[in-house]
């Protein structure tokens, strides 16, 4: 058990804070098909995602894409094996033992809608580390990352606030 938390967090790792990726491409623009399967699988109605001459009615410039599945985009990043965008950053180590993975939350801030047509890239940035005990007490380094989705004109669209728990791994004994 680490008894002093503020130890978990090195002057090494404390020097990785404000690391940014280089801009990740996803791999193909969005498209309309992809965009009617996907509201079709989640149940979407508004025709502001299917319909252009609806969405230009509204105000928009064409079929819009939903705001999930532009989150849900940066999976298609393809990187190289065993790297994960916004979970591993250039030089951080962290302690051996946390390997233990949580989402811890994230806030959205969209700023201006996403079409279909659109060619999307995403930065990441490791914004701040904190160590931090669990309700139950155990030891939790917290990370928090930034990522910023830009469309192909370079405007942002998105702007996603992460947080994500680092805990030990623990063995489990059955029963």
């Amino acid at each position: 058990m680490v008894d002093d938390i503020e130890s978990l967090i090195t002057d090494e790792m404390r020097a990785c804070i404000g690391f940014t990726t280089q801009p990740l491409e996803i791999p193909e623009e969005i498209s309309a098909s992809d965009v009617r399967h996907f509201v079709s699988v989640i149940g979407e109605t508004n025709p502001i995602y299917r319909d252009a001459a609806y969405a230009r009615s509204m105000g928009y410039n064409g079929v819009v894409v939903p705001p999930i599945f532009v989150v849900i985009l940066f999976r298609r990043i393809q990187v190289p094996v065993g790297q994960r965008p916004g979970l591993d950053w250039g030089p951080l180590q962290l302690p051996p033992s946390f390997k233990n993975t949580r989402n811890a939350g994230q806030v959205y801030e969209w700023l201006r809608p996403v079409y279909v047509g659109d060619r999307l890239t995403v930065t990441t940035k490791l914004v701040d580390l904190l160590a931090r005990r669990t309700r139950d007490g155990r030891p939790m380094i917290l990370i928090v990352s930034e990522f910023e989705i830009r469309n192909q004109h370079g405007e942002l669209v998105l702007r996603q606030l992460n947080h994500d728990a680092k805990l030990e791994l623990t063995s489990f004994k059955a029963s």
